[in-house]
């Protein structure tokens, strides 16, 4: 969720699946302890549809991780809704939007921005590409904040994510193989620096 260090990352991920109910944990640090970030999660999947709730969080530094009061907390509650796609209709549909916590507008730090993150997907063989962008001011576009000049006009519709990944899996031996993704990312909407237009991340899962 957050933009993390520049650094190569840890990102585990410990999680309980019992019939179409998960709840897990994710968490990403990098090997200087400039970047961390912990966030619970809890989804149903049935079928093609799934439902899930995110406790974000990668701001330590404000207040006590416990501290859950709406305007003093650290975290960033997200709803989302998503259509996964099928073998004949490889097209997935996700809906993100933040209801709760730190996630107030850039003008009114008591109001919630409701920021929200829509992704269009299609895969095919080993690849998938996303289109994603946010039909308001909020988090994904910086609030609406263009450029330094606080007099400024605000941002609203924005396309903040579009890309491809390719997934691989290394065959080792015959008993075991080593899953590879390579992933291009590209978002047009980054204002301050221009290295934020483009990422490109490379995984290993163990």
């Amino acid at each position: 969720m957050a933009t993390g260090s520049p650094t190569p990352n840890f990102q585990p991920t410990l999680a309980f699946t019992k019939g179409i109910f998960e709840i897990g944990i994710w968490g990403s640090t990098d090997f200087v302890g400039s970047y961390k970030e912990v966030d619970p999660y809890v989804s149903l999947t049935a079928r093609q549809f799934k439902l899930a709730i995110t406790d974000y969080n990668w701001n330590f530094d404000k207040t006590n991780y416990f501290n859950y009061k709406n305007s003093e907390t650290g975290h960033r509650f997200e709803g989302t809704i998503g259509f996964t796609g099928t073998v004949a209709v490889p097209i997935s549909v996700t809906w993100n939007t933040m209801f709760y916590g730190l996630d107030k507008k850039s003008d009114d730090s008591t109001k919630q921005a409701y920021s929200t993150y829509i992704e269009l997907g299609y895969s095919k063989g080993v690849a998938s590409f996303f289109f994603g962008f946010t039909p308001w001011a909020g988090y994904y576009n910086n609030y609406g904040v263009t450029t330094f000049d606080p007099g400024a006009s605000k941002k609203t519709f924005s396309i903040v994510n579009i890309g491809v990944s390719v997934s691989k899996a290394l065959k080792i031996n015959k008993t075991f193989s080593l899953p590879l993704k390579a992933t291009l990312i590209i978002n047009p909407s980054a204002t301050y620096s221009r290295n934020d237009y483009v990422h490109l991340v490379f995984g290993i899962t163990f």
